[in-house]
């Protein structure tokens, strides 16, 4: 049984490119910035708003609503988004940040998996990070540049 937290952060698209394979740096870098203070923190918060982007929360609550609303335990409620299975066995609760995506989850892995494959088909470059388990990865790998 899973019991996770998971931040998604949406990569500008040339660092996701340019640093594909070397997730570790990204981790380390947002994994820095929560544990630091002061001048620090400061000059860390604007590396990560430099590699980032602003996550389109609009567009992304239209992608959930409309791949999801279907499912029989699926509901939102004050900005959160809710999903159970009916067994009870997995439940998930998504929230939508201006920086990034949370994801709590518990149980098997159906609920989560039914988000992430919503916001993977919305955006190729979210990268999922569990700072508790330190686990890191795309979201949709991105496929590496083929050079001739």
């Amino acid at each position: 049984m899973a019991n996770e937290n998971l931040s998604n952060f949406l990569i500008e698209d040339e660092f996701a490119h340019h640093y594909y394979g070397r997730e570790k740096l990204f981790f380390n870098l947002f994994l820095e910035y929560i544990q630091a203070r002061g001048r620090l923190k400061s000059i860390l918060q604007k590396q990560i708003e430099f590699v980032t982007k602003t996550v389109p929360i609009i567009q992304l609550q239209v992608a959930i609503e409309q791949r999801l609303q279907k499912k029989m335990n699926f509901w939102s409620q004050n900005g959160k988004y809710y999903l159970e299975k009916t067994s009870g066995s997995s439940k998930a609760v998504l929230t939508i940040h201006d920086d990034s995506i949370t994801l709590k989850a518990d149980g098997d892995y159906e609920a989560e998996t039914a988000f992430f494959e919503c916001i993977r088909k919305y955006e190729a470059s979210f990268l999922a990070i569990d700072f508790e388990h330190e686990k890191y990865g795309w979201l949709k790998p991105i496929k590496e540049r083929k050079f001739v």
